[in-house]
């Protein structure tokens, strides 16, 4: 279980967001993203037991965490350092383009979920393409009613085309998810529920929902 005092971090972090500050509080934030790769350490054990891509990937904890430097060169926000911990848990590795699990910690805006954010369009339309041959099987997935509880907002994508994108047909059953940028499931947690005892227990519910959505969006890669 996570520490409440790494919800006090990345709070400090977001009120205090200089190079000035992140540097007079180093060892706070060392202690947070320990407590954060300990949380990840444990998530990747129980993911090889849940799906064997990820065992055999042999994930290592540090490499799955994403930096918290912020890329600001192109970025009208310049402060430095984001306020979140995420964590990356993909079977095909650190840099792939493949639908992956993951993990968002943030004060009150906290979630974990599996799928893929806006990749590139030549693997993006590979996943629409799996989608469009195999339209009834992923609406299945997506109908189920587990899946649904654990995924309200179903699939969701971080933006939509305004027509069909090139080389599909405009008419197809599957235009609604051929719009789509990404595709993406969200299960929040709660401060609460991300330092309970039994949050390991959660977010591995939400993998095993997630799971037959990942490997079918990464059966075409």
């Amino acid at each position: 279980m996570l520490k409440a005092k790494t919800f006090d971090f990345l709070k400090n972090i977001k009120n205090n967001n200089t190079t000035e500050w992140f540097k007079s509080n180093q060892a706070t934030y060392k202690d947070s993203r320990a407590d954060f790769q300990a949380l990840t350490t444990e998530i990747i054990t129980r993911l090889e037991l849940l799906d064997d891509t990820i065992m055999r990937r042999g994930l290592l904890p540090n490499k799955c965490i994403k930096r918290i430097n912020r890329d600001i060169r192109f970025s009208a926000d310049k402060s430095p350092y984001k306020t979140n911990y995420f964590a990356n848990f993909n079977p095909n590795g650190y840099k792939s383009e493949h639908a992956s699990y993951y993990l968002h910690l943030e004060p009150n805006n906290s979630f974990v979920g599996g799928g893929v954010y806006m990749p590139r369009t030549p693997t993006l339309n590979k996943f629409r393409k799996e989608i469009e041959t195999n339209l009834e099987e992923w609406e299945a997935l997506l109908g189920s009613t587990s899946f649904r509880e654990a995924f309200p907002d179903s699939v969701q994508s971080p933006d939509t085309l305004k027509t069909v994108p090139k080389g599909f047909d405009k008419e197809s059953p599957a235009i609604r998810y051929l719009r789509m940028k990404g595709f993406y499931t969200v299960h929040k947690l709660t401060d609460s529920e991300m330092v309970s005892e039994n949050v390991i227990t959660q977010i591995m519910d939400s993998y095993q929902e997630v799971k037959p959505i990942i490997a079918f969006l990464n059966r075409n890669l």
